[in-house]
């Protein structure tokens, strides 16, 4: 009675530490101790019938009726917890059978050669049996544990495998391979002889190397999916963030670019500019000078200068060339645009992340208006900052209905995958600051809005 209140106490805490953490309680009523109590129930009432699907199914059950999350999320952890417990089983249970069969032989050859009496060796065989399952069941869960702690760490992420059903099904399908791979064990272990039962390790010795070696390759099968998982999840991470950062080499190539380009026109226009001085100089020396050619020519002049300055003043000179270029773009292509954005005035934040995210907003706006024939078309940028708060709206003309997936437009480019990423880069930055965006598409408008939080710069 106490080995079987033991083994049900730490099953239970085995399978409490494994799936705290990995699912979501239902409510705030979902606490520890009271879930550790009904696990405990479980397995005090089902035993050790591991041989069916019982013990699963209850499992399962509990999971849905106290924790929260997709019926096949509840499933995959009951599952690879009867999985792993199983398999554990199996890869040490043959190296401690063999022991305890040997002490039981021992004591039956002294029973035999009348060093012992009969109710000597029943005793004798009864502490034999209570060590045995003291020592089996604690050992069990012990190296239960100290797989489950592993394989955890690998699951033990951002959580988006939760939501996943191809990642679920994944890390499913080792669990489950390995708990069918135990029921035949089970099954096959015994055979009955002229209505004798007989071990069939007994009869073919090479069990006893065989189902351990099995059992382990089924275990390292169940970790290696979610290791690969893990490998798999920061590669697309990584990839994502690469993106972004050529995202801004190239934001940074063009303002570099632009800086560069206005740099040689003021050269020029400082070599010029003595001539227009003696130009003027020589039209107001001229005794019968005409005010309207010299006005005439003072106009042209201030045109060239006005070629230098910006259409629209941000605040910041990065900004200020992603919004002109961008902008510039749209009004070349025919489209009306409306600018009232401003630098955030206070709090830290990279102008080259707002870059990212100007960049990839107005470039998917001008070629969502350029793919719509019908005037007018129609873009506008605007920012607001409250506090710490800093808001950057972006709209433009929509006339047919984005197509949606995941919550996000799906992009008409067609580049091998390359484009489609605007959107993804400008939450990325938007996750940076604590922000948030907002798509919608409304009475013919697209609507992207950005908001981001500043006090929180420069936090990953």
């Amino acid at each position: 009675m106490i080995v079987d209140l033991l083994s049900s106490g730490l099953s239970a805490g085995c399978f409490f530490f494994f799936i705290w953490g990995l699912a979501e309680p239902r409510n705030r009523y979902v606490k520890g101790p009271a879930v550790f109590l009904c696990f405990s129930a479980v397995f005090a009432g089902i035993g050790g019938k591991w041989d069916n699907l019982l013990l699963l199914g209850a499992l399962y059950l509990l999971l849905r009726l106290l924790f929260a999350g997709s019926r096949m999320l509840n499933l995959y952890l009951a599952a690879a917890y009867v999985s792993v417990r199983e398999l554990v089983r199996f890869t040490f249970y043959y190296l401690v059978n063999v022991s305890m069969s040997s002490l039981m032989d021992r004591y039956v050859g002294e029973f035999e050669r009348g060093v012992i009496g009969e109710t000597q060796l029943i005793e004798k065989m009864a502490y034999v049996e209570q060590i045995y399952s003291v020592v089996f069941f604690t050992v069990l869960n012990l190296l239960c544990f100290g797989f489950l702690y592993l394989y955890k760490k690998q699951l033990l992420r951002k959580g988006l495998w939760r939501f996943d059903r191809t990642a679920l099904f994944y890390l499913m399908i080792p669990a489950l391979t390995g708990y069918v791979y135990c029921i035949l064990i089970r099954n096959i272990q015994m055979i009955v002889r002229s209505d004798e039962i007989v071990l069939l390790d007994s009869e073919v010795p090479l069990m006893r190397l065989l189902v351990p070696m099995g059992s382990l390759l089924c275990l390292t099968a169940v970790f290696a999916s979610a290791l690969l998982l893990k490998k798999t999840e920061e590669a697309f991470q990584k990839e994502k963030e690469a993106q972004v950062y050529k995202n801004r080499l190239r934001d940074m190539e063009q303002y570099i670019g632009d800086l560069e380009r206005m740099y040689g026109d003021v050269k020029s226009m400082r070599h010029d500019l003595k001539n227009y001085v003696a130009d003027m100089q020589l039209l107001a020396e001229q005794e019968n000078w005409e005010k309207a050619a010299f006005d005439e020519y003072l106009q042209a002049l201030s045109k060239r200068v006005d070629a230098f300055t910006f259409s629209y003043a941000t605040g910041n000179p990065i900004t200020d060339v992603v919004v002109n270029r961008q902008l510039g773009a749209a009004e070349a292509a025919g489209i009306r645009v409306e600018c009232v954005f401003f630098f955030p005035k206070s709090g830290k934040v990279e102008a080259f992340d707002l870059s990212v995210i100007l960049n990839n907003a107005l470039e998917n706006a001008v070629e969502a208006c350029s793919r719509q024939a019908d005037a007018p078309l129609e873009i506008s940028l605007a920012s607001r900052q409250q506090g710490s708060l800093f808001l950057i709206s972006v709209r433009n003309t929509c006339k047919a209905e984005p197509v949606w997936k995941d919550g996000l437009p799906v992009s008409t480019k067609q580049d091998n995958g390359i484009h489609g990423q605007g959107i993804r880069n400008i939450k990325k930055i938007a996750g940076k600051y604590e922000g948030t965006v907002k798509i919608d598409a409304e009475d013919g408008v697209f609507v992207l809005e950005v908001l981001l939080k500043l006090s929180s710069a420069g936090r990953e």
